[in-house]
């Protein structure tokens, strides 16, 4: 174990310096001390404290698991980098420390997780080859972790099942406890082709240790292949299970991304599929988890990221030896029948200080900006988040927002690193934007969190320019 985590500061350290300067760093965004970071994990608050583990490659800038970062804070904005929490260093998690959740009982913290093994040779890693187990450590702290324990393994799931099934995410209810899977299941269409289907798995379990299956989901048409992060909550009484649907087909206005993150409403008697709908409109949304704070407000942190997208757009942050960030922790209410995501409350508490327009620009050069509009009038409103051509646009018309890296001749601006239009609808006519840039990342919430989007930009210091346009008053604030 020990080796593990030397290799890991012993990297930290040779790249402290690039990684420091580099001037896509946010101010109050998770992100890897070096390397990769994706999914966030094992989210909770114990003792006061906000615990996020993450999955990190410090060793390689594009991936390839092996660690769960940490960061610890006491108002969710504010982070402090501990020293990873897990590695690779037991048989059943040998090629990967994989994603997984936590759960705060009796002073204890459990976290469980997914290993995963990769087995040399000529497999196709879906029927064969890869061994997919669920583990469980204990702490006291949250930084000194127990032996890992298998609470689950191969010869657990469902025969149906391939070899993909991970991402455990654990609750108790009325003295029980529940874990749900993400998963995908064999199957073929009407003309005998392989057609995939995505599900979850639910165990059930006395004792956090003995496990059995309870329940089973999988849509009897196919809603993607597989369905990962998956998250069982309940939110002003109604129950939500959040996942990650992989390969539904992109529409115009819907599941834009290769991969989609949302949720579905499991109380409506109507199919999850029906009452799917995103999380999140932007170019850079993934993995979201959320938890119960312990003052029970529902936050959700996602992965400010999509996988498998490094040939579609980039992140320019990796010449300087970083990749990624997370997301804002965002609060979530139930409103007019769907869900409602706003910055968390403790983003009131950082010291925000008026700034003016002039002549509707302003230059926010090292500064995290909060721009909000109110009041937007019936011939729109435009924000222009950079300086000339290389800028991202938010163009506000109706019930339409749209976020843009293209010119007028559909160039893609360098600043987004070859991201291009996200499109998004309110109900009813959009009335209010409010638009957080820290650095490289822009999170817009629209109608109060009734859509948001989320996306990373990717300015040089010069040219951080802000542009506005339309009706709408304005309020511009910074730190």
């Amino acid at each position: 174990m020990e080796n593990g985590f030397q290799r890991e500061r012993e990297e930290r350290k040779k790249m402290e310096g690039t990684v420091k300067n580099c001037p896509f760093r946010t101010n109050y965004h998770i992100m890897p001390p070096v390397g990769w970071l994706n999914d966030p994990n094992g989210l909770c608050q114990f003792g006061g404290v906000f615990h996020v583990y993450f999955q990190y490659s410090p060793l390689n800038v594009h991936g390839g698991g092996g660690y769960w970062g940490h960061c610890t804070s006491r108002d969710l904005f504010h982070w402090t980098y501990e020293e990873p929490a897990l590695t690779t260093d037991i048989p059943e998690d040998r090629s990967g420390v994989y994603s997984g959740s936590a759960l705060i009982e009796d002073g204890r913290m459990y976290l469980f997780y997914t290993g995963n093994v990769k087995l040399p040779g000529d497999y196709d890693y879906v029927d064969a080859g890869r061994i997919s187990t669920q583990l469980m450590v204990e702490s006291g702290d949250g930084f000194h972790m127990s032996e890992k324990r298998k609470i689950l393994g191969m010869e657990d799931y469902p025969e149906h099942m391939t070899e993909h099934v991970r991402d455990p995410k654990v609750w108790k209810e009325n003295g029980r406890y529940y874990l749900v899977l993400g998963a995908r299941a064999r199957a073929w269409d009407s003309e005998g082709k392989r057609r995939d289907k995505g599900g979850v798995l639910i165990y059930v379990s006395d004792n956090k240790k003995d496990w059995s299956l309870c329940r089973e989901i999988v849509p009897e048409k196919a809603f993607g292949y597989m369905w990962e992060c998956p998250d069982i909550f309940v939110l002003d009484g109604k129950r939500v299970l959040s996942f990650c649907p992989q390969g539904l087909e992109r529409e115009k206005e819907r599941f834009q991304n290769l991969y989609q993150s949302g949720y579905s409403l499991m109380d409506k008697g109507k199919s999850l599929e029906e009452t799917f709908t995103e999380w999140d409109m932007g170019f850079d949304f993934y993995a979201p988890q959320t938890f119960e704070a312990e003052d029970g407000r529902r936050i959700l942190i996602a992965w400010a990221g999509v996988p498998d997208t490094e040939q579609t757009h980039r992140n320019l942050s990796v010449k300087n030896g970083w990749q990624h960030c997370l997301t804002f922790p965002g609060e979530l209410t139930f409103q007019d029948g769907r869900i409602f995501r706003r910055p968390a409350r403790e983003l009131e508490n950082l010291g925000w200080q008026k700034a003016e327009l002039e002549n509707g620009r302003y230059d926010w050069a090292g500064k995290t900006v909060r721009l909000t509009a109110e009041g937007i009038g019936e011939d729109g409103w435009t924000a222009r988040i950079g300086d000339g051509e290389n800028a991202l646009t938010v163009r506000v018309m109706g019930d339409r927002t749209e976020l843009s890296f293209l010119d007028e001749n559909g160039n893609p601006a360098k600043c987004g690193g070859g991201r291009g239009v996200r499109v998004g609808r309110t109900k009813g006519k959009t009335e209010q934007i409010q638009i957080l840039i820290d650095s490289s990342i822009a999170e817009i919430y629209v109608n109060g969190g009734e859509i948001v989007f989320t996306t990373r930009i990717y300015l040089e210091k010069e040219e951080r320019g802000l542009k506005v346009s339309g009706e709408g008053n304005c309020r511009l604030e910074v730190i």
